[in-house]
């Protein structure tokens, strides 16, 4: 179409002006369905219209003039001209948004370059021409050079600071403007070139915070040099407004996330636990991002304030389930003895008094493929949990966490530990053994490997397991004090013992008669009454018995659920192909839900 008329004929296609919510949609021959969704999501301005065009050439439509005069300037002072590349010159050398201020005689402001629609009623201007020039908004009057007019709309608080953030000039890292806030990453990325349907474009616009969103799912984590040189090139006033958002796991190559970047700001920050997205059905939440850039569950933790130097406390979270009652921050009654805290990895279940290996357990990282469940606290001295209440908490979880869930243990809790929970919770973890907390912060399976890592080589393997000899405790007849590595190195042996033995009904038949199986003594648990011995199998061929626990814990198995995500749209001159005619009865906008508005939150220090 060249000058509102089709090519090779002189016929003007008939004009359609159609008040869509609070904006007009001015079409031809239909639109895209997407972008009839976009104009009842825009919000208002006062004194301003917004008019809808996918193809910036209907601005020379001879009827345009004409239709328009119902609204400017008879009800609204100014436009906003929605439409792709509608603030640049065309192939014939006019620019559309001027042409329709000289025509309607007011104010008009539109994009250089293609528009992104964010989820929550955000447009984008993205980069625009064939140079390539930066993407924004610009205010054409009548008479007069036009003037810049931000990149976002609405405008937020902190847009006009950004012109401030110096580019740090690191080798091999970019930081780019995203709507909602600033990106920093790899410069050259094994996901190839960033497209405007990334999920970083779809991360909801907060009017009075700036996101700084790190890495990108699939590349090489960032240096924390590199991440602190660019934190410091930000300027105070936006510092203040700072949330940190990782984008995928392990987004610091050599460091927590939240300790490097608030060390490089010097103060506190708030960090948050996944990228935040609108979730169909779910509204706005914190997802966890997995290497394929979709996200993969929502974890408990939503932000995490840090100090620096002086480590994190969950600032904002959600409760696991609807059954427990709240004891605190981030924590719930579980029943009057035992409670459920958050955790960036997923939860803690404890005793209400016990907080041994907090440290250690409390900063487990998030994993977008695992919720991580601890059970227990760091020490051999303490009671067994409330199996079945635990057992009803892990089956109520939500779907994309219990699809993902995995049990931990702290090494220090001993092999009686492992072994009631192996009785505990054989209904939910069947199959495979609980996962072991090392005093280092490292989870290992029972071949003392970490979970995903390569197999190690034989004799790093038998290196890793070999138990060391203990010394006696000074002042404790008779009771050997191990060292942590002898406690862990049993405790996997168990581990892996537990996920070797058969199940009662995978044991041979016995031919003879039978003999009476030699069980080493159960250990109690201390401050508690043995309920019962430990079973054993019939002996092996050199006449010695097998301790056989009850089915050993299994991260459980179903299908991932899907999470659906509002992704961003592209408002692209392409979508002119013709689609359903809107209704044209005026529709409300409803209000943008609030980010965090179900959450119980806490002020940062």
């Amino acid at each position: 179409m060249i000058g509102g008329q089709r090519q090779g004929t002189g016929e003007v296609p008939r004009l359609r002006v159609d008040e869509v919510g609070d904006a007009l949609l001015v079409s031809v021959n239909g639109v895209h369905p997407a972008t009839a969704a976009v104009t009842r999501a825009l919000p208002t301005e006062t004194g301003r219209i917004c008019v809808v065009m996918t193809d910036p050439a209907l601005a020379y439509h001879p009827d345009l003039g004409y239709r328009l005069c119902r609204w400017v300037p008879a009800r609204y002072e100014a436009v906003r001209l929605i439409s792709p590349c509608a603030g640049m010159a065309d192939q014939s050398g006019r620019i559309p948004a001027q042409h329709l201020c000289e025509l309607v005689e007011a104010d008009v402001i539109a994009p250089v370059g293609e528009l992104v629609a964010v989820p929550g009623g955000t447009l984008y201007a993205l980069a625009g021409g064939a140079d390539g020039a930066e993407g924004q908004w610009l205010r054409y009057r009548p008479g007069r050079p036009p003037i810049g007019a931000g990149r976002r709309f609405p405008l937020p608080e902190w847009e006009r600071d950004l012109a401030d953030v110096a580019d740090p000039g690191i080798p091999e890292v970019t930081v780019e403007q995203i709507p909602a806030g600033l990106w920093v990453r790899r410069s050259h990325s094994p996901a190839g070139p960033v497209e405007p349907t990334d999920l970083a474009f779809a991360v909801p616009v907060q009017p009075d915070t700036v996101t700084l969103l790190v890495s990108r799912p699939g590349d090489p984590p960032l240096l924390a040099a590199d991440l602190r040189r660019t934190i410091e090139a930000i300027p105070a006033a936006l510092r203040e407004r700072l949330v940190v958002t990782p984008y995928g796991d392990a987004p610091v190559a050599d460091g927590a996330l939240g300790a490097t970047a608030s060390a490089a700001a010097n103060r506190t920050l708030r960090v948050r636990n996944g990228l935040a997205l609108h979730l169909s059905g779910r509204g706005a939440q914190v997802a966890a991002v997995g290497v394929d850039g979709a996200p993969t569950w929502i974890p408990f933790a939503r932000e995490i304030a840090w100090r620096p130097h002086g480590g994190g406390r969950i600032l904002s979270w959600t409760a696991p389930t609807d059954q427990l009652l709240p004891a605190g921050p981030a924590q719930f009654m579980l029943n009057e003895r035992w409670l459920v805290e958050v955790l960036e990895a997923g939860l803690w279940i404890r005793e209400v008094n016990r907080t041994e290996g907090a440290a250690v357990i409390r900063r487990l990282p998030l994993e977008a493929e695992r919720c991580t469940v601890v059970i227990g606290v760091g020490d051999e001295d303490q009671a067994a949990p409330p199996w079945r209440a635990v057992d009803r908490l892990l089956h109520r979880l939500p779907g994309e966490a219990l699809a993902r869930l995995r049990l931990a243990v702290p090494a220090e809790a001993g092999q009686w530990f492992a072994e009631d929970m192996a009785k505990g919770l054989r209904r939910t973890l069947r199959g495979l053994a609980p996962l072991v907390l090392t005093p280092a912060g490292r989870l290992l399976d029972s071949t003392g490997e970490e979970p995903g890592r390569r197999p190690s080589s034989a004799s790093e393997r038998a290196g890793q397991s070999a138990p060391q000899a203990g010394a006696v405790a000074a002042g404790v007849p008779g009771r050997r004090k191990s060292t942590s590595v002898d406690e862990i190195s049993s405790l996997l042996s168990y581990v892996d013992q537990i996920r070797q033995a058969p199940a009662w009904d995978e044991l041979p038949a016995e031919s003879g008669p039978p003999r009476s199986p030699v069980a080493p003594p159960a250990r109690p648990s201390p401050g508690r009454a043995v309920e019962g011995k430990a079973q054993a199998t019939s002996p092996t061929d050199d006449g010695r018995a097998v301790l056989r626990p009850p089915a050993p814990p299994v991260v459980v198995r179903q299908p991932a659920p899907v999470v659906v995500v509002a992704a961003p749209v592209a408002v692209a001159a392409s979508e002119r192909e013709a689609g359903s005619e809107p209704a044209p009865r005026p529709a409300r906008r409803a209000a943008a839900s609030p980010v965090d508005e179900d959450a119980n939150e806490e002020a940062p220090e």
